[in-house]
């Protein structure tokens, strides 16, 4: 591992932070194995007797045999086993993820590819996908959150996440955050052909705005708002109780009260009327001298 990864990290531009493709996605298609056979086993009653009521006959003996009832309770089997397929998946998921982090703990630093530390960042990531996805795909508002604290990132209470990617390891969000539609928030940057992994730390009452990214290293004071468009630095601190803007993250603006604000906006209206009318007496005057 290299020390002192903020001063030796410089870049001249924010390159894209993701993940190589390698042979541990195939946890995928393990992940949907295993939540399809307890799939299979727990329905395996429930089918059973729907077919009894159908021919007559059973798949394999079984009392009690299937009753009439059992065909309204069908609809809301359909919808148990959506949630029962996910939650398997999420539950198992989280255990290799454990198992994973108990092999080689993560940490932070900047690492060269193929070190152990590069493998396992992979490892962990493709364990955590498809269950972050499918807590995604449900139609619970909180599933994502329960997930994301599954796999270790620690959100506080009253924290409102919308659609975006957030890395499944050194995340930790304050109480009271909002998150808006397609952001980013990497814990990891990969650069050539080193990665970086470092904690991302977002204080309490924080709004982080639509279209944003923010870097590994970035550390949001309680209050701080990142404005739509912007993306951070590596290891970039954002100031409490102020609007950060810029690409990268370089102006910073006082955060208005709703009075405040109208007071400026009824001072905007009152200039331009007073523009307009000052242009059109030196038109007039204009035409007169003329």
């Amino acid at each position: 591992m290299e020390k002192n990864y903020e001063s030796k990290f410089k870049v001249e531009f924010l390159s894209t932070s993701g993940v190589y493709k390698t042979p541990f996605t195939v946890i995928i298609l393990f992940q949907f194995f295993i939540g399809g056979i307890i799939l299979v086993l727990i329905n395996l009653w429930f089918s059973n007797h729907l077919y009894f009521l159908l021919t007559g006959n059973q798949f394999f003996l079984m009392e009690p045999r299937g009753e009439w009832y059992e065909w309204l309770l069908l609809p809301m089997s359909l919808y148990a086993n959506i949630l029962l397929f996910a939650f398997s998946i999420i539950l198992f998921s989280a255990g290799i993820f454990k198992v994973l982090n108990w092999l080689h703990p993560p940490q932070e630093g900047v690492f060269k590819k193929g070190s152990k530390d590069w493998k396992y960042m992979h490892r962990r990531f493709w364990t955590a996908y498809f269950p972050i996805w499918l807590a995604r795909a449900i139609p619970l508002p909180w599933a994502d959150i329960v997930v994301f604290r599954f796999f270790g990132i620690r959100i506080g209470k009253n924290v409102v996440i919308y659609e975006g990617y957030i890395d499944p390891e050194f995340i930790e969000i304050g109480d009271f955050t909002m998150t808006s539609l397609h952001i980013c928030i990497f814990s990891h940057l990969i650069y050539q052909d080193k990665v970086l992994i470092k904690k991302v730390s977002i204080g309490t009452n924080c709004i982080i705005g639509p279209q944003t990214i923010i870097s590994p290293g970035t550390i949001m004071q309680d209050g701080a708002i990142l404005g739509a468009n912007s993306y951070t630095w590596v290891c970039q601190e954002l100031k409490s109780e102020l609007i950060h803007v810029g690409t990268p993250v370089d102006k910073t603006f006082p955060i208005q009260s709703l009075e405040e604000s109208q007071l400026k906006a009824e001072k905007i209206k009152k200039s331009k009327v007073f523009d307009g009318q000052h242009s059109k007496i030196n038109i007039e005057k204009g035409g007169e001298n003329k």
